[in-house]
């Protein structure tokens, strides 16, 4: 099919495009300056207006996504001359549209990261993979307008490399955006043996780089039921016979007490000990406004329910039972079991929380139990209220 070669040779103003693409790169580096990249947490509360924002990332994120797989279609068929005659107008709309969202996407990623809880080797790659694959896409925009508008065939191939290099990384970002979401083996759970070693092996390779020799993990030992002791009654008073210095034989070491709760008999275990640590470290993500997995623990009723997990096993929360409750199987499992919560780049529980919950379970996972009552271990004494 023919085309009009004269009116495709000559050079094309694309004033218009410029003017949109430089205000949408002083956008992007203007967002950067006010709300610069986190990568540890946060120091101070973020403004409401700015979570809010931020909340729409996961929103966002689609758009470009969606624009730039249609683009590289497109720009398979604008490999030809005759094909960038017909679509080159088109690609290059549909480049800016990508390119404007995942500006978005970016911005109101790093909003939300003011929210905290967001670390770790998966939020790193996450971020930085994104942020150079969106500097990556408006390079790419910028090298198209310019080629387009001088016709140059060999700048529009430079382009297409940098495009495709570019998205290429905004896609490995987006992966590991989704290890957070969905844990670290969402992707290759199911993919076959000789692609899954090899992905598995890259993600480990690429995650080296930004992570932190992993200490060894904590082992909290079950503690045993706390019951009260009978004091033993007293032997009979011996003859009197004095005892030399050297008969004295030494008393026997006591066995370390368990630390005793706060004084305060109104305060109770579950309410000022246990939920504190939940709505600090799950709630986000298992609270009122948002259950992932059908799970709340924002309330003792809804924490004894269960998730979609447990709801019909009943098996959440064991009362004595700790290591057969759902609950301190998945905190005490390895961090890169997809078991694990909260999920790797949130805040994680610390020993001292964990082993409060093991104990509260141990004793009965009462919503009544006083914590003035309490035997809590010596390992939990960091998560008991001064």
């Amino acid at each position: 099919m023919s085309y009009p070669p004269q009116e495709y040779d000559e050079p094309k103003s694309n004033t218009a495009v410029w003017t949109a693409t430089v205000l949408l790169i002083l956008s992007f580096v203007t967002g950067l300056l006010i709300f610069p990249p986190l990568y540890d947490a946060p120091k101070g509360e973020a403004a409401s207006s700015v979570l809010f924002i931020g909340r729409f990332h996961p929103i966002l994120l689609h758009l470009p996504v969606g624009a730039l797989i249609v683009l590289s279609i497109m720009e398979l068929a604008c490999l030809t001359r005759s094909g960038e005659y017909k679509f080159g107008s088109a690609a290059l709309l549909t480049l800016w549209i990508g390119a404007a969202g995942s500006v978005l996407a970016v911005l109101a990623g790093i909003m939300l990261s003011r929210e905290g809880g967001y670390t770790g080797g998966n939020f790193t790659l996450h971020q930085t993979l994104a942020l150079i694959g969106t500097a990556g896409v408006l390079l790419a925009l910028c090298i198209r307008i310019y080629a387009m508008g001088q016709q140059n065939r060999e700048l529009m191939h430079a382009y297409r490399a940098v495009f495709f290099g570019s998205f290429g990384i905004m896609s490995l970002g987006a992966h590991f955006g989704g290890n957070m979401s969905h844990g670290s083996k969402f992707l290759t759970e199911h993919a076959p043996a000789p692609m899954k070693s090899q992905m598995v092996g890259m993600e480990k390779w690429m995650l080296s780089f930004v992570e932190q020799p992993k200490a060894p993990a904590v082992e909290v030992k079950a503690e045993p039921t706390v019951e009260p002791v009978t004091p033993a009654p007293k032997p009979a008073p011996a003859p009197s016979i004095e005892a030399t210095p050297a008969a004295t034989m030494p008393a026997p070491t006591p066995a370390p007490a368990p630390t005793p709760a706060p004084a305060g008999t109104d305060k109770l275990v579950f309410q000022d000990v246990i939920l504190p640590i939940f709505v600090a470290k799950c709630n986000k993500c298992h609270g009122e406004e948002k259950q992932k997995g059908d799970l709340r623990m924002d309330t003792f009723e809804m924490l004894m329910i269960g998730g979609e997990n447990a709801a019909e096993k009943k098996n959440n929360i064991v009362p004595g039972k700790p290591d057969e409750s759902l609950t301190i199987q998945s905190i005490v499992a390895p961090i890169d079991d997809d078991l694990h919560m909260p999920p790797e780049g949130k805040d994680q529980l610390t020993p001292a929380e964990i082993s409060a919950i093991r104990y509260w379970v141990q004793a009965g996972a009462s919503a009544t139990q006083k914590l003035s009552d309490a035997q809590f271990p010596a390992e939990a004494k960091e998560a008991l209220p001064q």
